[in-house]
């Protein structure tokens, strides 16, 4: 066995020795080994590499079909080249042609070697056929395309939609083009995927195809066969469906219509325009057409030539009672229907003799051509012309154009469609009398007289006066105006100018005149019946019977002079009744006494003889009077199931402003058809409080099919009117509030409202804490005013005050509450000012603050300062006398006068306002005190101002007004202080009027029917008394239901009442001495002191309820 293996050994190493002696076999080695795959149109290579000893040489790569020696040149496609010893072969774009095979030959010692590569070419999937979009037609086998190539020949698949993987088969067709679908219908739109792919290459690709199946178009509405007007335009329409959307196009016969000017066309809309008779009749043909194929449809164009009147003529030349002929020529396609037509006619004349006038007839005969149109002649006769056939007569032809045109169309047509031909029949004038044959004028006053005269030719018209030309000078006389209407115009300067005058007309065939009186007019020459009818406290109505003047003008209105009783005719107001009425006399005062007087007016002036004087006194303040309900039907139902609209309207207020108005609805049950006043048992009552001035409301929260009565009642500062009735039914139907009421949400507002509350409380509490523990805040400063007093100081303030006057040297006004008034001392008649003096004005400067521990406080009132003190009670609040500016004051120890005492009202004051409860300190400096004047503005005369002004007699004195004071609001005085109250720049110590109060005096009616009198001027106010301060009627009034009787009067010779006066101006206050109760006024036109004054009676003084004491 080791023999065997030492001789295996022996022979290995005896051929190793051979090899390395000869070397290995020579051999050509051609990479990529098992042959050559390249893609076609992409670059390839393979190399040939010798091995072996001897190495080969003289490489070359040959092709074998053809049999050629592939070339080393590089510019070539195909072409082999050396890199080192290796030979490489290059194809830059391979062909399918270059498939084959391929020989790399060379030499090794002068001996042949080779050896083949094989070239494959493989071909990439491309998809050559495959739209994206494809509309297949419908009811057809369709072909989907998507037509693939590539070597290897790839393998297709067909998807459809998201998941579906198609199956040859049934109606799916896989075919090389594509998939065909066999009777394709709309359900088979889908989303199609075509995927190709090769397994020997891995390759693959795939193509989405949407299948959207068309429709051919199919016309639906076809289109019409059309009228067309010559000369205007007509319209085809064509409407088809189909998938995809047809589109159209229109053709004249056979030839496609290319005009877009004379043929423009709008999707399926074409018209035609400027149509012509002879170019346009024709046969039209819409085209329908879509991928899926085309259809047509064809209407023809019918011309109509509208009406025109060819021939018409005007006759004037014609005599009465002669016979005139009138022809109307009128041309159109289709011939024209003609008719005549007399102006002021309704309907036209008929075919032969007419039913209502048998002198005219019309015939009807065929007329000549005009341009190839046919015509027709409508003549018309009238016998025995008279004047009544005078005018204008119209010829109108009618054909189916007047239904195709507008009138406004109609009227571009030339020549026309309907003419008019004038007949003028000679005759004599004929005087007209639809103007009046009566004028009135008066001296130097200018009037026209109206005359219309007819006849052919026309008259000339000429005027006389009582049987003599009127002479034209134009200063007198002037004529104007247009035959056959004539106007003269008379300047009545004298009553020569009056009389009869005569309009003559007068022409070719005769003459006719006319007779017009001019008569003279005067004012109204008899006193005005009148006679009241009404009375308020604020108004009154009067009933005038008109006097009869048959030879006079109308009476048109009344000026009506009012004015208080004791004023002067010169100081009176103006109104004016319109005739007719209703004469009511407005804004008057309650409880005053008016002379009041009329005078007729009519155009030519006013009356020189006025009604009788008239005696007035308005009534008393009082409640309103009854408002009533505005009712509709005796038995009322509403249209809704809950709620019911009421409306009333508005009473007389009373003398005082309405505030409100109370509505009180009850549900009822009715006994029989007329008692229906028991309630409904279980319902409630509702209550509307309504504010004025509405008139009415919508009464809400009902229960349907309910019977209700409604009360109403009118509110004002007196008391409630008595009430008016008003019974409903509300309608049966479903009303949530007959069976649950659904309480209400809290909205927003309320939510606020809590917050707000929230912290109010919080404020409170923390203010309360801040007074306890630190002596500060709001409850701290208020309890410090009175709180800080015990009853000794307040007993030892009141001794001061009954001692002493107050030291302060300024004037000023202070507003004291209720609670101050009743500190005064009903046995002394004093008050205690002191501690309210220094707590009201606690933020002026401390010189002007009286001290009480400094200053003594008790002094005696010296003759050159004077401090008043007036309690007011409750007046009406819409007085207007400014009595704040006047000093007064009260007696202490008198006695209630008795109510049988008191004496029949009498005038108020012109100008008042004063408020409830008010208390007024005065204090100033008698040598210098500014007395206060009142005044009325330019435009106050002129009734166009509101503001009732009132002034200081000294207007360029800038300093501080004494005693000056603001008015808001009739309830809400403002506390106000004169000594820093500067006076305005304008209107010193004015006021403005109340919401609703009106001016004292107002001036009624149009600026034209005031400009013939002077501008009347405003009643002065009434001035208090000059001889000791004896009270007048201007200044009293009567006591309201609840208030207390003052007490009367003290001696006037008491000597605290008395106190020097010092001259005033014209027109001004002079205050005499302080009155106990009431007020005396007293006014001149010329500067006077006390004993220049009036005098009244001291015995009368209905004013009472003031309450006046001096401190």
């Amino acid at each position: 066995m080791k023999c065997q293996m030492n001789v295996l050994l022996v022979a290995v190493v005896i051929y190793t020795a051979v090899l390395v002696v000869h070397g290995a076999p020579s051999e050509l080695v051609i990479t990529p080994t098992g042959g050559l795959v390249a893609f076609l149109h992409e670059e390839a290579t393979s190399l040939c590499r010798p091995e072996g000893s001897p190495l080969p040489t003289n490489l070359e790569w040959w092709s074998v079909i053809p049999n050629e020696r592939i070339p080393e040149n590089i510019t070539l496609r195909v072409y082999a080249a050396f890199q080192q010893q290796n030979l490489q072969l290059y194809f830059k774009d391979v062909w399918s042609s270059d498939e084959g095979t391929y020989i790399c030959k060379g030499r090794a010692s002068d001996t042949p070697i080779d050896n083949t590569q094989s070239v494959s070419i493989y071909q990439d999937i491309t998809i050559v056929d495959a739209p994206t979009v494809q509309n297949p037609v419908i009811d057809t086998d369709a072909l989907i395309k998507c037509k693939v190539t590539g070597n290897p020949k790839p393998l297709i698949e067909w998807q459809r939609g998201a998941s579906t993987v198609l199956e040859a088969g049934g109606r799916y067709i896989f075919e090389e083009d594509g998939l065909r679908i066999l009777d394709i219908q709309e359900i088979d739109n889908d989303v199609y995927t075509c995927r190709a792919t090769v397994h020997e290459t891995g390759r693959a690709k795939s193509v989405v195809i949407y299948v959207e199946v068309s429709i051919p178009p199919e016309i639906t509405d076809p289109p019409d066969n059309v009228q067309g007007v010559e000369a205007f335009e007509a319209q085809f329409h064509c409407l088809a469906v189909g998938k995809p959307t047809p589109d159209y196009s229109w053709y004249k016969g056979n030839q496609p219509l290319t005009d877009p000017g004379k043929y423009p066309q709008s999707g399926n809309y074409l018209t035609v325009t400027k149509i012509d008779n002879f170019t346009d009749e024709s046969l039209y043909r819409c085209r329908a057409q879509n991928s899926a194929g085309e259809e047509y449809a064809e209407a023809f164009l019918d011309v109509i030539i509208p009406p025109k009147v060819q021939d018409i003529r005007n006759k004037t030349d014609v005599k009465e009672q002669k016979d005139v002929w009138m022809n109307c020529t009128i041309s159109g396609e289709p011939i024209p229907t003609v008719v005549w037509w007399k102006n002021g006619r309704t309907q036209p004349f008929v075919e032969g003799v007419q039913p209502d006038d048998s002198r005219i007839t019309i015939f009807k005969e065929g007329g000549p051509i005009y341009n190839n149109v046919k015509s027709s002649i409508l003549r018309m006769q009238i016998r025995n012309a008279r004047s009544g056939d005078r005018g204008f007569y119209r010829c109108e032809g009618k054909n189916e154009a007047n239904d195709l045109l507008n009138e406004q169309q109609l009227q571009q047509i030339w020549p026309p469609y309907r003419r008019d031909a004038e007949l003028l029949v000679s005759f004599k004038p004929l005087v007209s009398f639809e103007y009046p044959g009566d004028y009135y004028s008066w001296l130097d006053n200018t009037v026209n007289l109206t005359c219309f005269a007819e006849g052919w030719p026309t008259p000339d018209i000429t005027w006389w006066l009582n049987g003599a030309p009127v002479i034209i000078d134009n200063i007198y006389y002037r004529k104007f105006g247009l035959d056959p209407l004539s106007f003269l115009q008379v300047k009545t300067a004298s009553p020569a100018f009056f009389g009869v005058y005569q309009c003559l007309a007068k022409n070719s065939e005769g003459e006719a005149f006319r007779n017009i009186e001019l008569r003279q007019a005067y004012p109204p020459r008899h006193e005005p019946n009148v006679k009241e009818a009404q009375r308020t406290p604020t108004t009154v109505m009067y009933d005038i019977i008109p006097t009869e003047d048959p030879n006079n003008l109308p009476v048109i209105y009344y000026n009506v002079l009012y004015k208080l009783t004791n004023a002067n005719w010169q100081d009176a107001q103006l109104y004016v009744f319109s005739q007719g009425g209703p004469y009511i006399l407005d804004g008057l005062w309650p409880e005053t006494y008016y002379k009041v007087v009329m005078r007729a007016v009519n155009l030519a002036g006013e009356s020189e003889y006025p009604s009788r004087e008239m005696e007035l006194l308005t009534e008393r303040v009082r409640e309103p009077y009854t408002p009533t309900f505005i009712k509709y039907e005796e038995n009322p139902v509403s249209q809704y199931s809950d709620r019911y609209l009421v409306r009333w309207k508005e009473p007389g207020s009373g003398g005082r402003q309405i505030n409100h108005y109370q509505l009180t609805y009850q549900p009822i049950v009715c006994n029989d058809d007329v008692t229906c006043d028991q309630f409904e048992p279980g319902l409630p009552t509702m209550s509307v409080l309504v504010m004025a001035p509405a008139a009415s409301e919508m009464l809400r929260m009902l229960f349907s099919g309910q019977r209700y009565r409604v009360e109403i009642k009118a509110r004002n500062s007196v008391d409630y009117s008595a009430p008016d009735y008003l019974y409903f039914t509300t309608k049966e139907g479903n009303n949530p509030i007959s069976n649950y009421v659904v309480p209400p949400k809290l909205g927003s507002g309320g939510i606020a409202g809590i917050i707000i509350l929230g912290m109010f409380i919080l404020f409170i509490v923390v203010d309360l804490l801040c007074c306890v523990l630190f002596n500060c805040g709001v409850f701290f400063f208020c309890c410090a005013k009175d709180c800080g007093r015990n009853d000794k100081e307040k007993s030892i303030e009141m001794e001061d005050v009954k001692e002493s006057g107050l030291p302060d040297e300024r004037p000023f006004a202070s507003y004291l509450s209720l609670d101050k008034l009743r500190e005064i001392s009903q046995d002394e008649g004093e008050i205690n000012l002191a501690a309210d003096l220094r707590e009201r004005h606690s933020d002026v400067e401390p010189d002007v603050i009286p001290d009480r521990e400094k200053t003594p406080i008790r002094a005696k009132p010296s003759a050159s300062k004077q401090t008043i003190v007036l309690v007011r009670e409750d007046v009406p609040e819409d007085s207007f006398q400014d009595e704040d500016t006047k000093p007064h004051s009260t007696s202490r120890d008198s006695t209630e006068e008795s109510d049988d005492t008191r004496q029949p009202p009498r005038a108020p004051p012109v100008m008042r306002s004063l408020k409830p409860r008010v208390l007024l300190q005065h204090s100033s400096d008698s040598d210098d005190i500014k007395k206060p004047a009142y005044s009325v503005s330019e435009e106050d005369e002129i009734g166009d101002s509101k503001d009732l002004q009132m002034t200081s007699s000294d207007e360029d004195d800038d300093s501080i007004v004494p005693g000056g004071y603001s008015h808001t609001h009739p309830s809400k005085p403002i506390v106000f202080d004169p000594r820093y109250a500067k006076k305005p720049s304008s209107q010193k110590g004015s006021r403005e009027l109340y919401r609703d109060e009106e001016p004292p005096h107002s001036y009624h009616g149009s600026a034209e029917l005031l400009q013939h009198r002077a501008s009347p001027r405003r009643v002065p106010p009434a001035i208090p008394p000059q001889n000791g301060g004896h009270p007048g009627p201007y200044g009293s009034r009567e006591l309201y239901r609840d208030e207390p009787t003052p007490a009367p009067a003290q001696s006037w010779q008491d000597p605290q009442y008395e106190r020097p006066l010092n001259d005033v101006q014209s027109g001004s206050v002079s205050v005499g001495a302080v009155q106990p109760r009431g007020y005396g006024f007293g006014y001149d036109d010329q500067p006077h002191d006390r004993d220049d004054a009036q005098d009244y009676d001291p015995d009368y003084n209905p004013w009472r309820g003031y309450k006046e004491s001096s401190a």
